[in-house]
């Protein structure tokens, strides 16, 4: 492997201005975990320099903090965080969270070499790809993810003389899915043969982008499955496994995610922002934010704002 230096949780702490609760580093391909516990607070804003040569996977493991995160200074998505969902800062992208918790939250942040995954996609394709780039999959579920990220808890929370050489071993792991499933390849011939529907499905991406561009419209759910030729059954199934959400709850969620983004902007009234961004009024926004965001359009704009 390359020996260029890699982000590591003690680079991650000089930023932050505070220490992990426990981490590991790997022995031999410079992988590295740290879990990270934040006391109750009105909101962290927690952001790091750009890193071209480490891809971090940051795992929600405690608590339920709402999320609004932001790549090289555009903010990409907004929602409340749940336990075991997973973002991705693909390397050399400028990582900044604004965090809203009233109970204490605990992240769990894996820091893979951007080398290794390049590395593996040599040995799959024979450098045939000119250029890896990882992709967020933007507070979602994958639970082989998930999985490999259990056992890492476990090695920080147990740490003994083999936990490392573990490290080693899960990181290659990680490295592997997110070339698979989470990347700008994982569409490509060389591994779609053994690939699940998973996000990275054709059909889900463009299901999506029928949805995201009829936010404010009043949308049949059979209209969306005939858009990519599937039947209603199969739609939700591929939502399912790719979202670990139903088409219609990812589309309420991404319309709060983007009424979110708008009450950013002083000059639209809450009501437009409601109409669209597809809610039957301001009520209908305020209640279905108050249920996801234990808060109001009102109050959440005052907090961006302020």
């Amino acid at each position: 492997m390359s020996s260029e230096a890699v982000m590591t949780p003690d680079t991650v702490a000089r930023w932050w201005g505070f220490a992990p609760e426990r981490s590991i580093t790997s022995k031999v391909n410079s992988v590295s975990a740290a879990m990270w516990r934040l006391p109750p607070r009105s909101h962290y804003d927690l952001e790091s320099p750009a890193d071209e040569h480490t891809d971090l996977i940051s795992m929600q493991i405690a608590g339920r903090p709402h999320h609004t995160y932001f790549g090289d200074g555009r903010q990409k998505w907004a929602r409340t965080h749940p336990p075991f969902h997973m973002n991705i800062v693909a390397a050399g992208e400028k990582p900044r969270g604004i965090y809203v918790a009233e109970q204490p939250f605990s992240l769990l942040h894996v820091y893979l070499p951007h080398t290794l995954i390049e590395e593996i996609a040599d040995d799959i394709a024979e450098g045939a790809y000119r250029e890896i780039v990882v992709i967020d999959p933007m507070c979602s579920r994958d639970p082989h993810v998930e999985a490999v990220c259990r056992q890492l808890i476990g090695e920080l929370s147990q740490p003994d003389v083999c936990s490392p050489l573990v490290a080693d071993c899960l990181g290659h792991e990680l490295a592997i899915r997110l070339l698979r499933r989470h990347s700008n390849v994982s569409a490509s011939r060389s591994l779609a043969v053994n690939s699940g529907p998973g996000y990275r499905d054709w059909r889900l991406r463009r299901a999506m982008e029928y949805l995201e561009a009829r936010l404010g419209e009043n949308i049949a759910l059979h209209d969306v499955a005939a858009a990519v030729n599937l039947s209603i059954t199969h739609l939700t199934n591929l939502f399912r496994d790719g979202t670990g959400d139903p088409p219609r709850r990812w589309l309420m969620r991404r319309r709060l995610e983007r009424a979110c983004e708008l009450l950013a902007k002083p000059h639209l009234s809450i009501t437009d922002i409601a109409y669209e961004c597809g809610f039957a009024s301001s009520q209908h926004l305020a209640t279905f934010m108050r249920r996801c965001l234990a808060t109001t359009p009102t109050a959440y704009r005052q907090a961006m704002l302020a």
